[in-house]
C-alpha cells in the first residue's frame, strides 16, 4: 500500500498534472469534476466504516478520488497563474511548481502515518 502510495504521488500525480495543464480550456469544468470527486470520496469513506475490517476497498478508493480531486486543483491553480500573467516564464513555473504541489498529500500522509506508529 505505501509503495503505491508512493508511486501515485511521485510519478502518477505530476506525470496526470503536466498531461492535463496542456490541454486548453475552461476551468469551471474541472471544478466541478472535483467537487463531484470529492463528494463521491465522502460516499465511499462512509461505507468504509461499516467494511474496514473486512475489505480495506472503500478507504483506499476514497484516497484516491481526494488525491485525483487534488491534482485537478492544481491545474485549475497552474491555469489561474498563467492566466494572471500570460509569459513563457510563467508558464515554466506554473506548471514546476504545481507539479510539485501534487505531491503534497504524500507529505501528510506519511505524517500521520509516523504519529500513528
Amino acid at each position: 500500500m505505501l509503495l503505491i502510495l508512493f508511486t501515485m504521488a511521485f510519478v502518477i500525480g505530476p506525470a496526470l498534472f503536466l498531461a492535463l495543464v496542456r490541454t486548453d480550456g475552461r476551468r469551471w469544468p474541472l471544478a466541478l469534476i472535483a467537487s463531484v470527486l470529492v463528494v463521491l470520496s465522502f460516499v465511499f469513506r462512509s461505507e468504509a466504516s461499516l467494511t474496514l475490517g473486512v475489505d480495506p476497498t472503500p478507504v483506499f478508493l476514497s484516497v484516491l478520488l481526494i488525491w485525483l480531486a487534488w491534482v485537478l486543483v492544481m491545474v485549475i491553480v497552474a491555469r489561474a497563474m498563467y492566466a494572471a500573467q500570460p509569459t513563457p516564464t510563467m508558464r515554466r513555473w506554473s506548471r514546476a511548481i504545481c507539479a510539485m504541489g501534487t505531491t503534497v498529500p504524500w507529505f501528510g500522509f506519511a505524517t500521520a502515518q509516523m504519529m500513528a506508529e
